[in-house]
C-alpha cells in the first residue's frame, strides 16, 4: 500500500476506485463503504484507493489538542487505522491532515481538483452521511449529482445497524468508556485494542509472581473505565491468553495510567517488542488494597477466573 500524507504530494496515474470519510473508528459501518471501494476496483481492474484525514477534523476546526480533555478520542489511532487500512487490501491511502486549506476548500473545488484531478477517480464510495467542502457545503447526494455529470458511478451506502442501533463511532466510544468490552465487538467487527512497544515497569509484578508487560495509557485513545479485563495479546505473530489491568495501581501507587497484562502460561523476554493487548471482557473495577499480601491473592483469584474465561471462549492460536 502506498502513503500519501500531504495534499501536494499527490501524484497517482492509475484509474482508482475511492472510499472517503474520516473512518476514525474503522467501525462495520465503516468497512462497508471501503470495501465497496476495494471490491470495485477488483472487478474493474483499477486500484482502490482509501482518502481520509490523520488527525479528527472536529478537533481541528475547535482548536484542541490530541491529549485535550475536552477532543475527540480515537478508537484507532493513525498507526491503528493504517495496519487495518493495509491488511484490507488498499493500493493507495491518501492520509492528509484536515487544515485550515481543507476546511476552507469549497465542495466544487474538492470534486474537481481532488477527486478527479489527482486522484483519478472512477468510482466513489461515502456513507450516507458524508459531507465535504467548506462548512459541510457539499452533501452525499450533491457528490451523487456531481458523478452523473462526470460518468463516475458514486455509491452511497445506508447506515449499519446492530441491535436495533445505527453503528456510528459515538455509540462505540460510549460503549468502550462504560466498559462494556464484549458489547463493543459486533460494532467494532473486532475487539477493542491498545497497541505499543513493551515499557519497563517497576518490576513489581514480577516479585508477586506475576511479571507484566505495560503500555502507557494513550491520551489521544478511548480508554475504558480502570479496572481489570480478560484480554488477548499478540507477540510476534501469535495470540496469547491475557489478563490486563488499566489504571494507577492504587495499592503500590503511580503517578501514570498505564496498561497492564499478565500473559497467562508464556514467560519470554519481550521487552521493547511491539505488542497489541484487545480488552474482551470487563471483569471488576480497580481496588486498593490494604497491603500486598491482600493484593497477592486478588491477583491470583482473577488469574483462575481469566482462565476460566478464556477456556470457556478458547481462540484458535496461531
Amino acid at each position: 500500500m502506498k502513503i500519501i500524507t500531504h495534499l501536494n504530494d499527490i501524484k497517482i496515474d492509475d484509474v482508482t476506485s475511492v472510499a472517503l470519510g474520516t473512518f476514525d473508528g474503522i467501525h462495520i459501518g465503516h468497512q462497508v463503504i471501503l470495501n465497496s471501494a476495494i471490491n470495485v476496483a477488483k472487478e474493474n481492474n483499477c486500484k482502490s484507493l482509501c482518502f481520509t484525514f490523520s488527525n479528527h477534523p472536529f478537533n481541528y476546526i475547535m482548536d484542541r489538542k490530541e491529549d485535550d480533555p475536552y477532543a475527540i478520542k480515537y478508537i484507532a489511532c493513525n498507526e491503528e487505522k493504517i495496519s487495518i487500512l493495509r491488511e484490507m487490501g488498499f493500493d493507495y491511502l491518501v492520509n492528509i491532515p484536515f487544515d485550515e486549506n481543507m476546511m476552507k476548500m469549497r465542495a466544487e473545488v474538492f470534486f474537481n481538483d481532488i477527486l478527479i484531478n489527482s486522484l483519478k477517480a472512477s468510482f466513489i464510495s461515502v456513507g450516507f452521511n458524508y459531507t465535504y467542502g467548506v462548512r459541510a457545503e457539499g452533501r452525499a447526494e450533491d457528490l451523487v449529482a456531481e458523478g452523473k455529470r462526470y460518468g463516475i458511478n458514486v455509491m452511497v451506502h445506508d447506515a449499519v445497524c446492530v441491535n436495533g442501533n445505527i453503528v456510528s463511532s459515538t455509540i462505540i466510544r460510549e460503549m468502550i468508556m462504560g466498559g462494556k468490552m464484549s458489547e463493543v465487538y459486533p460494532y467494532l467487527g473486532r475487539n477493542y485494542s491498545f497497541r505499543g512497544q513493551v515499557a519497563y515497569g517497576k518490576k513489581i509484578g514480577t516479585r508477586m509472581g506475576f511479571p507484566t508487560v505495560n503500555l502507557p495509557a494513550p491520551d489521544n485513545k478511548v480508554l475504558p473505565p480502570n479496572g481489570v479485563y480478560f484480554s488477548t495479546i499478540h507477540v510476534d505473530g501469535r495470540r496469547y491468553n491475557s489478563i490486563s489491568n488499566i489504571g494507577l495501581k492504587p495499592t503500590v501507587g503511580s503517578d501514570s495510567k498505564t496498561i497492564e497484562t499478565f500473559i497467562l502460561d508464556f514467560d519470554d523476554y519481550i521487552y521493547g517488542k511491539e505488542i497489541i493487548v484487545e480488552f474482551e471482557h470487563f471483569h471488576r473495577e480497580e481496588v486498593k488494597f490494604e497491603n500486598q499480601k491482600d493484593l497477592h491473592e486478588q491477583i491470583a483469584r482473577d488469574c483462575s477466573q481469566a482462565r476460566e474465561y478464556h477456556n470457556k471462549y478458547k481462540i484458535d492460536k496461531r
